[in-house]
């Protein structure tokens, strides 16, 4: 009977959005990426900026969404950010590299949480980090 209650407490925590472990909140710099199954065109300059959300930037276009993290385990959802309509920017479209960063599964970090590499079955993103964030406080708990 102790149960119910811990157990009610869960199922009602399960649609709570985790937190982001802490070695991937920061600035990230793109160095590299790779391809298994079909040619991923090199993506010219990117960074990925990690805290409560993901935001960056690859090209000239700019993209945010949602990140689940835990144990090396990666759930990424992204979508480009409207253009300017004055610009004209191929990457503020959604492109082969959005699609390879959305398929994402997984994630290794070096010890010294200065590299970080972002996987799936068909790509591998490499990353060197550029700087710290500190993750906003959702709803003004302290």
């Amino acid at each position: 009977m102790r149960r119910l209650p811990f157990l009610l407490l869960a199922s009602l925590m399960g649609g709570a959005q985790a937190a982001v472990p802490a070695p991937l909140t920061g600035i990230w710099q793109l160095t590299g990426s790779t391809a298994s199954i079909r040619p991923l065109p090199a993506p010219p300059e990117g960074q990925l900026v990690i805290a409560n959300e993901v935001h960056g930037k690859v090209g000239c276009g700019t993209f945010r969404g949602s990140i689940n993290a835990a144990a090396g385990g990666l759930e990424l959802q992204v979508t480009p950010d409207a253009p300017d309509p004055r610009a004209r920017c191929l990457y503020a479209l959604p492109g082969p590299f959005l699609e390879a960063l959305n398929e994402s599964t997984h994630y290794v970090i070096s010890s010294d949480t200065k590299l970080l590499v972002l996987y799936s079955k068909k790509a591998r993103f490499a990353f060197k980090r550029i700087g710290y964030v500190t993750p906003a406080n959702k709803g003004g708990q302290r």
